[in-house]
């Protein structure tokens, strides 16, 4: 099976914004994001706890430590509230080069009528960009 080429800074977006739902640990992550992906995206504990450790470090996240728990919690801070919406903007500007790049994609492929999904799906993205 393939495996995703995650761009950067989506896994530090993905962090903050699970850690303002709900106390997250990096196994729930690992697990969320590989089922959401249907596996082709497995983050390395490694990468979550150096991002967390940063994010941490930066004030973004405060990890609690919960009796009989056997991995720590993050949540995000008010600081860390700001850097997400600044992360969020971004991600949204990253989504609409993608949307732009699959429309080139089907364009190339010959499939007009994936191809004009995607620039009406590109017309949206842009009319909410400021959201």
């Amino acid at each position: 099976m393939a495996t995703l080429n995650v761009p950067t800074g989506l896994l530090k977006t993905i962090i903050l914004k699970e850690a303002s739902r709900a106390p997250l640990s990096a196994v729930t992550l690992i697990k969320n994001l590989s089922e959401k992906t249907g596996g082709m995206w497995q983050p390395s504990p490694g990468s979550i706890y150096y991002i967390t450790n940063e994010l941490e470090s930066k004030n973004y996240l405060k990890k609690l430590i919960i009796e009989n728990e056997r991995y720590p919690k993050y949540i995000i801070t008010p600081r860390g509230k700001e850097e997400l919406e600044n992360l969020m903007r971004g991600a949204k500007k990253d989504l609409l080069k993608m949307v732009k790049i699959l429309q080139v994609y089907f364009d190339t492929l010959e499939n007009k009528n994936l191809s004009a999904q995607l620039g009406a799906l590109f017309a949206t993205l842009q009319t909410i960009q400021g959201d």
